[in-house]
């Protein structure tokens, strides 16, 4: 029996339209501050929406990246993940890990001066934040450093005016050849914050008033956390009341040392973490690692037990959103190009920085960010600075997907 040709057509529509309806409805990516701690120079698995074989940072979209200071890590060198995080893939925030002497660092290193090109072997602490501040200059997206597992140091091999020196070349005081830092010297990239790195064990530790006076924040990690993440948000809580007013980078594991969490743990602290965020407590998530979600060093069937596409999609990606400005001449309407224009989320009584990115040769800037999980979206300020005109700010609301409208800011000269 032969089918009419017509039927045939409908017969073959209907399956391609089944087709397409099979396939799942995920939400645009945009750079929020979800992040990894070390970047891998591998590829992600593909499944629901997402492509087989895309780079970790491309399938992922990380807006935030905190890259280890030594001359390469993970298949990629120092300089390719500066120049990566900075340009070629636009992130908002990027971090540097700084080694301690228990993971093989040194506190003052002065044969560590290339400035892209750490030692791969004992590189120096006071070095690496120097190299930060001066990077900085060129790439405003670098917001501070981390000090690896600190405490494993503190005070013995690292004491408090070790840490001083650190931070004063972090801030731009003036470091000499033997890598002495002159702390009366005036800070030249005084924003650069300082953080380290605290696990739950170490929440018994009053880190005391001057440790309190020199840094900026903790990244904080459940190093138990198949056992303990359902205590996630008690732990922040805590790390709160030691750290005031502080900045909290929550850390979730998808593998360390020989332990590989449950994908409950991390699914369950990935969706709290960003609810913390949502509220205002924490400032980003980083994952450690990158490596433990690609193709080349992991199962698929971790990829799929793990689950995050899905996860991320409902509980992230959904509220993200993407803005775009252009910053102008205010007489001529001609671009200004390098202005410094640094975006700040209102959220939980505090002013959190999301980015700071320059203008290009076109005036323009764009970034991604929360919109939260209200409808009303989120607020965000935007302060844009320049040594030529008179620095000018603007408030504006983060809904989630991408702007239409470009903001333009008009500047006047000073």
């Amino acid at each position: 029996m032969r089918i009419p040709r017509v039927l045939l057509l409908l017969v073959c529509l209907f399956s391609q339209l089944v087709s397409v309806s099979s396939q799942p409805v995920t939400h645009e990516k945009f750079k929020g501050f979800l992040g990894t701690y070390h970047p891998y120079n591998g590829t992600a698995y593909g499944g629901f929406g997402w492509s087989e074989g895309e780079l970790m940072q491309k399938a992922f979209d990380f807006g935030q990246n905190a890259i280890l200071v030594k001359g390469s890590h993970l298949k990629y060198t120092f300089e390719e993940n500066i120049r990566n995080s900075c340009t070629e893939w636009d992130v908002n925030q990027m971090y540097g890990i700084i080694l301690p002497p228990s993971e093989s660092g040194l506190v003052n290193q002065p044969a560590d001066s290339d400035l892209w090109k750490p030692l791969d072997k004992n590189p120096g602490m006071v070095q690496a934040a120097h190299r930060f501040s001066e990077l900085s200059k060129m790439c405003p997206q670098i917001t501070g450093v981390i000090i690896d597992d600190l405490y494993n140091d503190f005070p013995k091999a690292i004491s408090l005016d070790d840490l001083k020196d650190i931070k004063g070349a972090l801030v731009g005081k003036r470091l000499d050849e033997n890598g002495k830092v002159d702390q009366a010297s005036p800070a030249t990239t005084p924003d650069l914050k300082l953080y380290f790195v605290v696990y739950e064990h170490h929440l018994k530790i009053d880190p005391g008033q001057a440790v309190l006076d020199l840094i900026d924040g903790v990244c904080f990690w459940t190093w138990k956390q198949s056992e303990h993440y359902t205590q996630f948000d008690e732990n922040i809580d805590t790390v709160h009341r030691l750290y005031p007013n502080k900045d909290v980078i929550a850390g979730v594991y998808v593998r360390h040392s020989r332990e590989v969490p449950s994908a409950n743990s991390v699914r369950n602290m990935i969706e709290h973490a960003v609810q913390r965020y949502d509220q205002g407590s924490i400032s980003g998530v980083l994952l450690f690692s990158a490596i433990w979600l690609s193709r080349e060093e992991s199962k698929r069937e971790r990829w799929e037990e793990l689950a995050l596409p899905q996860l991320l999609d409902r509980v992230y990606y959904s509220h993200l959103g993407e803005r775009r400005g252009r910053v102008v001449d205010a007489k001529t309407g001609g671009p200004v190009e390098n202005a410094v224009v640094s975006v700040f989320r209102l959220a939980g009584g505090t002013r959190q920085l999301i980015t700071r990115k320059r203008t290009d040769g076109t005036g323009e800037y764009r970034f991604g960010g929360w919109a939260g999980s209200s409808k009303k979206g989120a607020a965000y300020r935007i302060e844009i600075r320049t040594p030529v005109y008179e620095t000018r700010t603007a408030d504006i609301k983060m809904s989630a997907g991408s702007g239409r409208r470009v903001l333009e800011t008009r500047l006047t000269r000073r």
